[in-house]
């Protein structure tokens, strides 16, 4: 297939955050690289899966979009990584009865609606002594949303999302909007996937948090040319991590 410029750029992209900030942090909480094995859920283009399998990984991937998995096909080079189709909510998951030593999710465990359903079907990927890695951005940062994703430019101010009847009155109302987009964005705000939220859902679905690690400059805006800052203390004090961190990365092991 024909790759273009933008998709390229994306592919780096993905590589990049996922070779100089994940594999970095699991390296730190001691995650098993060489000859283990690794599942990305929503894999997109395939680049962070890519980075992934470079640092020793055998690596499967499988995305909701069959575009993006094309890309990720077309993208892997010689590198003998598997790829497929594949939604979560339904029972017929790629890849269903193996396991993995590491599942990873970035930014998407925020998007889905039936969130502990989904926790169970992810712990059915993990080996005894596995890890799955989950990252989003928490709701009520500054782009907890994914304003940015607007054509737009004044909705796309930090904490557009938290304005009074902004999603669902000023949204719709937006001219020369993607429709997916702006549905995405108000389905954001009806689930506010914040960090204390997130953390009562993977506790009530018996789940341990290994590693976390929390950013007032999140690793993905190093597309807008900017550097990760770590949020320090912040990250430990309720109502003010919730605004001051835009992304935060959780490592986590199953109790049963």
């Amino acid at each position: 297939m024909e790759l273009s410029e933008q998709s390229r750029r994306y592919w780096e992209y993905e590589y990049d955050v996922a070779s100089k900030y994940m594999i970095p942090l699991l390296e730190q909480w001691g995650a098993r690289f060489e000859g283990g094995s690794m599942i990305d859920v929503g894999c997109g283009e395939g680049g962070g899966v890519c980075a992934m399998h470079d640092r020793g990984l055998r690596c499967s991937g499988f995305d909701i979009e069959g575009p993006r998995v094309e890309l990720a096909r077309a993208l892997q080079g010689n590198r003998p990584i598997r790829w497929a189709v594949g939604n979560l909510y339904t029972n017929d998951l790629p890849f269903s009865g193996e396991e993995f030593d590491l599942v990873v999710l970035h930014d998407v465990f925020e998007h889905l609606e039936q969130k502990q359903v989904v926790l169970e079907k992810l712990k059915k990927y993990m080996k005894r002594g596995g890890l799955l890695m989950i990252t989003f951005p928490p709701y009520f940062s500054a782009y907890g949303a994914h304003q940015q994703l607007l054509s737009a430019y004044w909705p796309k101010v930090p904490f557009f999302h938290l304005v009074p009847f902004a999603l669902k009155g000023i949204l719709p109302r937006l001219k020369g909007e993607s429709p997916y987009v702006v549905q995405e964005i108000q389905k954001l705000g009806r689930l506010k996937m914040g960090m204390r939220k997130f953390e009562g859902i993977i506790h009530r679905g018996g789940m341990s948090i290994v590693g976390k690690q929390a950013y007032l400059i999140g690793p993905n805006h190093i597309r807008f040319g900017l550097k990760p800052i770590p949020a320090g203390p912040i990250a430990d004090i309720p109502l003010l991590r919730e605004v001051a961190c835009t992304g935060v990365a959780y490592l986590l092991s199953s109790d049963s």
